[in-house]
């Protein structure tokens, strides 16, 4: 019987409303009873309700999780093609530099050189042609010379 008045007042603990007043005393047998109403003069205690638990924040859902790894993958992609493109720059400047530098040793050397053309013929430059190109090279040599 014990058994069943507990489950019984568990039951109604859980059903009544979370805002409801709880009281515990103790009746003439000697029995802990819990309810709404107290019986009058029996020197109830007030039981405070348990606080509601904290809402926890809802977890991202599958189709979040899908989006926000893409952005995370394209955001490496684009990281490692901006650090390919500057890697392939750095090698190109390096290029381009021994490039200028050796043309530029080459044309002081002085004389009457052949000097091979853009078309693949060779020619014989004259002072002024000369001087433009040693111009041009010295300019390359300190745009991709660091």
């Amino acid at each position: 019987m014990r058994h069943t008045t507990v489950f019984s007042i568990l039951l109604l603990v859980a059903m009544s409303p979370a805002n409801a007043a709880m009281f515990k005393w103790t009746d003439a047998n000697g029995n802990v009873q819990y309810g709404e109403h107290p019986p009058a003069g029996a020197g109830a205690e007030h039981i405070k309700a348990a606080p509601e638990p904290a809402s926890t924040p809802a977890a991202p859902s599958l189709q979040q999780q899908v989006d926000a790894l893409d952005k995370r993958l394209a955001t490496e992609a684009e990281q490692k093609a901006e650090t390919e493109q500057k890697k392939q720059d750095a090698e190109n400047r390096k290029i381009n530099c021994t490039n200028a530098k050796n043309n530029l040793e080459q044309l002081r050397m002085g004389g009457h050189r052949l000097t091979r053309m853009p078309d693949g013929s060779y020619e014989r430059l004259e002072e002024k042609q000369q001087q433009d190109l040693i111009s041009k090279n010295e300019k390359a040599v300190k745009e991709f010379c660091d």
